[in-house]
């Protein structure tokens, strides 16, 4: 049996967002808890006297969820057109701690016109901008101390370079990082990326314990679901809203990992799923994380839940170059704006964990997706939660199995390394916006032109998908993984010896990127594309170059010291 209509159960975890409340749309298993499974039963059979009678019980039973009880008790109360029984619960819910967070969705529309109602709405949102005012009065430390420690960043990039040669400079940059001075290292510490010009994108990071500003740290991006139903970023990203919004246990298991963590937001407009506008969003954040904390550049990961885990796939999959180790709870394997071309995933690893209820994407979908990828070589692996488990178990369930899964999850992402310098790639992208991996760039593509044998699309067939409203009925349909809406180009890439291979299809101009890892400056260096030399002669190392990417890109490991631009004909 599944229960509908647990709204608050929601809102008590994320907190500043409205979701919508739709009956059948939020479910649950059958539990031990008999006054919530009986309100659950009762709103199925839309008997709302028995609902708000068993939501009551339920309150009594568990007091810290009480007015969460009276809220939904409102709802019962409404829809069964009980304006005095709706006031009342309603009353309760504003006076309490909770009000700021409480939702009244389009079933209490009926009631919009009442003055009792009004009030109690106009009561609701004067607590609402009082605590904004607090919250913003009490971020005006964090952002002094931002604003300090991007200053101190400036300074030091100001004089990096000061009397160096190229060759030195180089070596400054891999093998020495300034060490910063810090007014505050307590857990949550609150910053604000400016953004779109007129934007302000607030993200959380939290510090470990012990932190230690002479250790370069891990660090990991936790990104958040419900993208779509974000309509604004709020003030402040603080703790109180931003633990429970991305998940306790990310969060908890964050603070085990001795590592840095940052939870940025996104707003249907500015994500990292669709549309496109936002994708910066999250490798700004990181650049700007790595200008106030001592980050290693070559252990960045970035995981998160639902349409948090499609955006780290998505960044696998579009923009892998600052990234060691990818992972996923609940995910839906699909790149939203373009093709899903798998293949690019072979350049890093993907941890996905999959549970047998999720109506997002199937269990035997995440199957037949690893298998692929496994065929096609790729450090891919996929854990199962099996036990009738929905899209939201992992993300609130504090069970011991749980925390299992996220310490596996953090486990597998934080014992890969990042390599900027492999000496094989492939790449293939049909937006030159994301035509970048590491050394390798298509920067220009011809998809009128002949196509290679080798360059061909990977999909399977997923089925056996479930119902949203109630994820224990198997749905009759199927469908592809993925999508492909364009042409794309692909290039085969690898190094030795100072000579690069590179194999094209559908594609006109490249970059190279070179970095004294790769090759010897002091030799000639030769390209061949498609079995022809199009390049052979020495490249300097330009100490210009280096202080401009690495001022751009704030990254001490992956340091490039020219390019090449190669046309393909």
């Amino acid at each position: 049996m599944y229960v509908a209509s647990l709204l608050p159960f929601y809102v008590r975890h994320i907190g500043w967002l409205p979701l919508f409340l739709l009956v059948g749309s939020i479910s649950f298993a059958q539990s031990d808890n008999v006054a919530l499974d009986s309100m659950g039963a009762n709103i199925n059979r839309k008997n709302w006297k028995e609902a708000i009678k068993w939501a009551i019980k339920d309150g009594e039973d568990h007091p810290a969820d009480k007015y969460w009880r009276y809220l939904n008790a409102a709802e019962f109360a409404s829809l069964d057109k009980d304006t005095s029984l709706a006031l009342h619960y309603t009353s309760l819910v504003a006076a309490s701690d909770i009000a700021t967070n409480a939702y009244f969705n389009a079933n209490f529309d009926w009631l919009r016109d009442d003055p009792r109602w009004k009030a109690l709405m106009t009561q609701i949102d004067q607590a609402i901008e009082q605590q904004k005012q607090e919250r913003i009065r009490a971020s005006l430390p964090f952002r002094k101390e931002q604003k300090r420690l991007l200053a101190q960043a400036d300074q030091e990039r100001a004089i990096v370079a000061n009397g160096l040669s190229a060759e030195q400079l180089y070596q400054q940059l891999r093998q020495t990082r300034p060490l910063r001075s810090y007014s505050s290292t307590e857990r949550y510490q609150y910053a604000w990326l400016s953004y779109k010009d007129s934007l302000e994108v607030p993200y959380m990071i939290q510090l470990p314990a012990n932190f230690d500003p002479r250790k370069d740290y891990p660090l990991v991006v936790v990104l958040h679901g419900a993208v779509s139903q974000q309509s604004s970023f709020p003030d402040v990203a603080d703790s109180t809203t931003t633990t429970g919004f991305f998940g306790a246990s990310f969060v908890e298991q964050a603070r085990q990992s001795d590592i840095i963590a940052v939870f940025p937001y996104g707003t249907r407009q500015y994500n990292w799923m669709q549309p496109d506008a936002g994708f910066d969003l999250v490798p700004k954040v990181i650049r700007q994380v790595k200008q106030m904390y001592p980050i290693a550049d070559n252990r960045v990961y970035i995981t998160g839940h639902s349409n948090g885990a499609t955006g780290a796939f998505s960044y696998l999959m579009k923009e892998p170059s600052l990234f060691a180790g990818f992972s996923g709870i609940n995910n839906r394997p699909q790149v939203r704006t373009g093709g899903t071309f798998l293949r690019n995933g072979g350049n890093r690893s993907f941890h996905n964990v999959a549970t047998d209820y999720d109506y997002y994407f199937p269990l035997e979908g995440h199957r037949s997706v690893t298998a692929l990828a496994n065929q096609l070589g790729m450090d891919w692996s996929n854990q199962e939660v099996i036990g009738k488990r929905d899209h939201s178990y992992l993300m609130f369930s504090q069970d011991s199995s749980v925390k299992s899964v996220y310490q596996q999850l953090f486990a597998n992402m934080l014992a890969k390394q990042r390599n900027p310098f492999a000496n094989q790639l492939y790449w293939e992208c049909d937006d030159v916006q994301h035509g970048r991996c590491d050394w390798l760039e298509i920067a220009g593509l011809d998809t009128l032109s002949t196509k290679a044998n080798w360059h061909q699309s990977t999909n399977v067939s997923v089925r056996s998908w479930r119902s949203v409203e109630d994820p224990s009925v198997l749905l009759d349909s199927s469908s592809r993984a993925f999508v492909f809406p364009r042409r794309s180009g692909a290039v085969q890439a690898s190094y030795s010896n100072n000579v690069f291979r590179l194999t094209t299809s559908h594609v006109n101009l490249i970059r190279l990127y070179l970095s004294p890892e790769m090759v010897d400056f002091k030799r000639p260096i030769r390209v061949l594309v498609n079995n022809k030399t199009v390049y052979s002669g020495l490249v300097h190392l330009d100490k210009e170059y280096l202080l401009t990417t690495y001022q751009r890109e704030g990254d001490r490991q992956a340091v490039w010291a020219n390019h090449l631009v190669l046309k393909v004909k």
